[in-house]
C-alpha cells in the first residue's frame, strides 16, 4: 500500500511535486479509507484533474519509470542510456539535473519503507532504501556515485559481491533481487507484485490484456477472476450473457514460408485462445438460444470494460496499487461511478487495494464519490511546468459545494485557458482573402 509519492525534474515537472495518500482530519466517507499499521489512515483511491498537457500523465509516468527501474535495471548494458532519463526541458538549467523519485509504502510484512532515487542520463547518483520496524526509521543501504554503499544494520544478504558486479546505471535493488537478498525482497515485491501501473492503455496494452484474460478465461474457468469477470460484464448492462474463451484452430494461422518454426510456435502460443461473447437469440421475441460473438465484434466501450474491468478485479483480488491513465476512455460515466465504487466498498475491495486514476469526467465530481483530499489538480505555470495540488489545499470549500460546477468554471484552477483571439482574426482574415 502506497502512502506518498513524489517527482522532480521529470518530463513536465521541473520542482518537486507531492501526492500523498495519508487521510487529512477532513470527516466524511469512512469507507474511502483505512487503517493502515502504525496508527496510518490511508486513502483508497486518488483521482488527478487538469487541462491536456498539463501533467497529468507525467504524474502517472512518474509512477511507471520508478517501478520500470526496479524490476529491469539489472538487465541495462554498460554505458546504456537509462530509458526514464527524461529532464524538464523547459528551463536550461534542468536539462542536464538528475531525475529524482520518492516513493513511502507499506511491504507485505506491514512495516514501512522510504525509496529514495535520483539518476542522470547514463548513471545513478543517489539511491536510498530505509524501513521502520519499530517506527523508528532504519538504513537498509545507501548509495552514492563513487562512494561505497553505506548498509545499514537492518541489511541481511550479499554486499561486495553484488555491488563489485553492479553497473553504474543499474539500481542495487534490481542487482540485489537476482542474488535472492532477504532483507529486499518485500520492498521489491512492492515494485514487481504490488503495483500495476498503465500511464496510457494503448491498443497494443489492451491487445495483451486480451490475450492474458483470454488464456485465464480458457485454463482458469472455475477460477474466482472468471466468475467475477463474468458477473461484472454481464452486470453492466452490455446485453452480454456471459464471457468464456476458445481455443484457436492452429490451421487459421497461416504464416510465410521463411518463417522459422520456433518464431511460429511462440506466434500459435501467444495467440492460441480468443474471448468469446455470449448474447441472447431470439425468435418473434421469445428467448431461443444464444449467439456466439468474438470479442472484436463488441462495441468499443465493451471491449475497453473488459480490458479495465479485468485489471480492476486483478488490483481487488491480490490489493494491488492501480496507476492508470484514462480511466473513463470510452465508458459512460455510470460505469466509471460503478468501477470506481468497488474500490471505496469493504465488500469488494476487503484488501485495500488503492486506485490512482487521471479523467476529464468531470460528472465524478458530482455525486459526492471523493473527500477533498482525494482529488488533485494538475496545472502548468507561467514557465510550462506542471503543478500539482489537492483540492482539500484550496480554503473555502464545504463539502456541500458542487464540485463539478465549480471546477468547470475555473474556480478550482486547472482548466484550460482558452486565447481565440489571434485564431479568429486569423480565420477571419482567411475569409477576407477568399472573398477578394
Amino acid at each position: 500500500m502506497i502512502v506518498h509519492f513524489s517527482v522532480q525534474n521529470f518530463r513536465s515537472i521541473k520542482d518537486r511535486v507531492d501526492i500523498s495518500f495519508e487521510k487529512t482530519g477532513l470527516k466524511g466517507l469512512p469507507s474511502n479509507y483505512f487503517a493502515a499499521p502504525a496508527k496510518t489512515q490511508l486513502l483508497k483511491t486518488a483521482v488527478l484533474y487538469g487541462p491536456n498537457a498539463s501533467g497529468k500523465s507525467t504524474v502517472l509516468q512518474a509512477f511507471k519509470a520508478l517501478e520500470y527501474l526496479v524490476v529491469h535495471s539489472a538487465g541495462f548494458k554498460p554505458d546504456q542510456s537509462i530509458p526514464p532519463y527524461e529532464p524538464h526541458l523547459l528551463d536550461k538549467g534542468f536539462r542536464e539535473e538528475a531525475v529524482e523519485l520518492h516513493v513511502v509504502f507499506y511491504g507485505q510484512d506491514s512495516i514501512k519503507y522510504e525509496f529514495n532515487l535520483a539518476f542522470l542520463e547514463k548513471k545513478v547518483i543517489k539511491e536510498e532504501m530505509y524501513f521502520y520496524p519499530n517506527g523508528v526509521q532504519s538504513v537498509l543501504y545507501q548509495r552514492s556515485f563513487g562512494k561505497e554503499i553505506k548498509f545499514g544494520e537492518g541489511y541481511k544478504g550479499a554486499k561486495k559481491a553484488i555491488e563489485k558486479l553492479l553497473l553504474p546505471n543499474q539500481l542495487f535493488i534490481s542487482k540485489a533481487s537476482e542474488n535472492n537478498v532477504e532483507s529486499l525482497l518485500i520492498p521489491y515485491h512492492f515494485f514487481d507484485q504490488g503495483m500495476m501501473v498503465f500511464p496510457f492503455l494503448s491498443e497494443d496494452h489492451e491487445s495483451n490484456l486480451k490475450r492474458l484474460y483470454a488464456r485465464r478465461l480458457a485454463e482458469q474457468q472455475d477460477s474466482g477472476f472468471t466468475r467475477k469477470l463474468n458477473a461484472l460484464i454481464c452486470a453492466l448492462d452490455t446485453g452480454i450473457l456471459s464471457v468464456s474463451s476458445k481455443e484457436v484452430d492452429s490451421h487459421s494461422f497461416k504464416f510465410p514460408d521463411n518463417v522459422p518454426d520456433e518464431i511460429k510456435r511462440k506466434i500459435q502460443e501467444d495467440y492460441k485462445y480468443d474471448i468469446k461473447t455470449s448474447h441472447p437469440l431470439y425468435d418473434g421475441g421469445k428467448l431461443v438460444g444464444q449467439e456466439l460473438f468474438d470479442v472484436e465484434e463488441e462495441s468499443t466501450g465493451t471491449k475497453s470494460l473488459l480490458v479495465i474491468g479485468g485489471i480492476i478485479l486483478d488490483s481487488l483480488e491480490t490489493g494491488r496499487v492501480l496507476v492508470v491513465d484514462e480511466f473513463e476512455k470510452n465508458l459512460h460515466p455510470s460505469i466509471t461511478s460503478y468501477l470506481i465504487s468497488l474500490f471505496h466498498n469493504p465488500l469488494t475491495n476487503p484488501k485495500n487495494a488503492q486506485l490512482i486514476f487521471a479523467t476529464h469526467d468531470i460528472t465524478q465530481l458530482a455525486n459526492g464519490a471523493f473527500r477533498r483530499d482525494q482529488i488533485w489538480f494538475t496545472e502548468k505555470n507561467e514557465f510550462g511546468a506542471t503543478e500539482l495540488y489537492a483540492c482539500s489545499d484550496i480554503k473555502g470549500i464545504r463539502t456541500e459545494n458542487p464540485l463539478d460546477k465549480w471546477y468547470a468554471s475555473g474556480k478550482l484552477g486547472a482548466t484550460p485557458i482558452i486565447n481565440d483571439v489571434d485564431f479568429l482574426i486569423k480565420m477571419q482574415e482567411d475569409v477576407l482573402e477568399e472573398t477578394e
